[in-house]
C-alpha cells in the first residue's frame, strides 16, 4: 500500500523561500523516518492482535528507505525466506481475511499421499506445543521422517521400517509409540494419530486433524496502520528536517 505525501511537499515547497534541494533533503529524511515510526508502529500492532507473537514474525517488517534520487520510502514485510514461509505470504490472510496459505509440512505430506489435495493440518490434542503457541518442530520433523515425507527422495532423516519398529519398541525411559493417517472408528475426524503402547494395551490421541479450510478473519490492519502513522508523523517530521536543511543550506 502508498501513502502519497506528495501533495503536501508540493504545497510546502510553494511557499518556502528555500530552493528545491532543501525541500528534497527535507521530504527525504522525513519519508524516511516516518517510516521507521511506521514500522515500529506496526510490530506494536502484532504485539497487540497476536498471543505471543514469535521473533520471526516481529522481526519480517523492514523499511526501504528514501533516497534523494527516488523520494519514497517503504514499509513492508519480508517476502523471502530460506528455511520457513516468508511473513508476506503467512501474514497475508490476517491482513485481508480468507483461506491461509498451506505450509511446508502440509505440501509435504500432500506430496506423498498422506494428506488429500485442499486440506491443511491444524494441531490437535496430542500435538506439543512450543512457548509461541505453534506445534513443535520437532515433531513436526519426526511425522514427516516416520511417513517418508522430506520433499528430497532417499533423505537420510526418512525413517526407515527399523526406525519405525524401534520407534514402536520405545525404550526404559519413554513408552513405545508410532503414528498413523485415518478417522479410527470411523466416527473420529481425519488426520494423524498417535498410537502408543503400554503393557496392557494400547491408546491413540489426535496429533493433527486434517479440515477442508482455514479461514481467518482480518485482524493485522496493516495499511490502517500506516496511514495513521503517516497522517501523525510526517507533517511533524518534515518541520523538523525543512528547519535543519535551511540551517544548513550553502
Amino acid at each position: 500500500m502508498v501513502v502519497d505525501v506528495r501533495g503536501a511537499i508540493s504545497a510546502l515547497a510553494a511557499i518556502s523561500t528555500a530552493g528545491q534541494k532543501q525541500v528534497n533533503f527535507a521530504a527525504r529524511v522525513a519519508l524516511t523516518k516516518t517510516a521507521q515510526k511506521a514500522a515500529a508502529a506496526e510490530v506494536k500492532e502484532m504485539r497487540d492482535v497476536f498471543r505471543n507473537p514469535t521473533p520471526y514474525t516481529l522481526s519480517s517488517v523492514y523499511v526501504k528507505p528514501a533516497t534523494a534520487a527516488h523520494l519514497e520510502a517503504t514499509v513492508m514485510l519480508k517476502d523471502e525466506a530460506t528455511k520457513a514461509v516468508p511473513a508476506a505470504k503467512f501474514l497475508r490472510a490476517q491482513i485481508d481475511g480468507g483461506q491461509r496459505v498451506q505450509k511446508r509440512f502440509e505440501r509435504a505430506l500432500q506430496a506423498v499421499g498422506a494428506m488429500p489435495t485442499g486440506y491443511r493440518a491444524v494441531p490437535a490434542s496430542g500435538a506439543r506445543m512450543d512457548a509461541y503457541g505453534n506445534m513443535s518442530s520437532g515433531q513436526i520433523v519426526q511425522i514427516l521422517a516416520f511417513f517418508s515425507a522430506f520433499p528430497e527422495m532417499g533423505y537420510k532423516a526418512n525413517m526407515t521400517d527399523k526406525g519405525r519398529a524401534r520407534l514402536a519398541r520405545g525404550s526404559k525411559r519413554q513408552q513405545g509409540m508410532s503414528y498413523f493417517i485415518g478417522h479410527p472408528g470411523d466416527r473420529l475426524p481425519l488426520g494423524v494419530y498417535q498410537r502408543t503402547s503400554f503393557a496392557r494395551g494400547t491408546a491413540i490421541r489426535p496429533v493433527l486433524l486434517f479440515v477442508r479450510s482455514a479461514v481467518y478473519q482480518e485482524r493485522f490492519d496493516f495499511k490502517y496502520v500506516a496511514e495513521q502513522t503517516a497522517a501523525n508523523e510526517f507533517p511533524t517530521e518534515f518541520a523538523k528536517a525543512f528547519i535543519e536543511a535551511e540551517r544548513t543550506a550553502r
